[in-house]
């Protein structure tokens, strides 16, 4: 069994392939992880497993019985099915859908397993949270990309939150003041859908936002059973997406917000570390993200750098002298 300063083997799953990608390397290009949800796990240690998309039900109970947690990353597709094409696929949704329920499954069962969904990621939570048929539970919001500061909840939410109870007050206040939350969404879930969709006795949420029309919504939230916690705004992008465009989106590259999105990978890894799932030296090294190659995808996309997954992709078989574990 790994001891407590073992380095976490966190899953990432894949998104289907986002249409500029799709226009520049084909079709035969099934999903994709932007490398800065990679390196945001592993600047705080973290090892990063991808987690495939379009898989069986059987598949997600075995890899997630492997990995210590599982990040839902952002993306752009449709909730509903009735809305895809040929080519514009949503097959992420019905995988995030088996993740949140085995998840849910094994937390009821007493095997610890965290989640994080970060923008397309949280959505899909919450709208996997719901008891019964739902395609979607997002509004449209006037299309945002911007820095800004999150406006906290109370006092007494924030004290008695998983998530923040044992940040410091000062990164704390810092959260309410400067702009690190980067958002780049045109969708978002109000405290009144979770209202609408009887989930709201399920989730705290514990920070808002407002568009540039006055529409508050969440933008970060938490379970109140369970270590899933969810960001409708991207961590990972202050500190690997590097936007040049102009002083209002490059705000959140400062050191200060740079130091505030650190303490929320840093959460969340220690969060996996809680999880005691075993894996064997070969099969980390078979599941690690090192085995696939990584493109510069910034000419293309407004992501630096991807991984790229045709639709059959698998692990390699790798054979290690040694099997302990890492």
């Amino acid at each position: 069994m790994c001891g407590k300063d073992y380095s976490p083997l966190i899953g990432i799953l894949c998104m289907d392939i986002a249409q500029e990608l799709q226009r520049k390397y084909g079709d035969d290009i099934h999903s994709y992880i932007s490398a800065a949800y990679v390196k945001y796990l592993e600047s705080m240690g973290a090892r990063v497993v991808p987690i495939w998309i379009n898989q069986k039900r059987t598949y997600y109970e075995g890899i997630m019985k492997k990995v210590n947690g599982i990040l839902l990353p952002g993306g752009a597709v449709f909730l509903d099915d009735s809305k895809c094409t040929k080519n514009l696929r949503n097959d992420c949704v019905q995988s995030s859908k088996f993740i949140y329920e085995i998840a849910e499954e094994m937390n009821k069962d007493g095997k610890y397993f965290p989640l994080w969904g970060t923008c397309l990621g949280y959505q899909l939570m919450l709208l996997h949270s719901i008891k019964g048929n739902s395609n979607d539970i997002r509004i449209e919001c006037k299309k945002m990309e911007c820095s800004l500061p999150i406006n906290l909840e109370n006092s007494y939410v924030l004290q008695n939150s998983k998530l923040l109870k044992d940040c410091n007050d000062e990164l704390v206040t810092a959260m309410s003041q400067l702009p690190f939350g980067y958002h780049n969404h045109r969708y978002c879930i109000t405290k009144q859908i979770l209202g609408d969709f009887n989930i709201a006795d399920q989730w705290t949420v514990l920070a808002t936002n407002k568009d540039s029309e006055g529409l508050e919504f969440i933008s970060v939230i938490e379970h109140k059973k369970y270590p899933f916690f969810g960001m409708q705004i991207h961590p990972e992008q202050i500190y690997y997406e590097y936007d040049d465009y102009d002083d209002e989106r490059s705000r959140c590259h400062s050191f200060r917000c740079l130091e505030i999105t650190q303490y929320f990978a840093k959460f969340f890894v220690q969060c996996c570390h809680q999880n005691k799932n075993f894996c064997t030296k070969a099969e980390a090294l078979s599941y690690l993200i090192y085995n696939f190659p990584i493109e510069f995808t910034a000419p293309y996309t407004t992501r630096q750098q991807c991984y790229l997954f045709k639709k059959n992709v698998d692990y390699p078989k790798i054979k290690c002298e040694s099997t302990n574990a890492l």
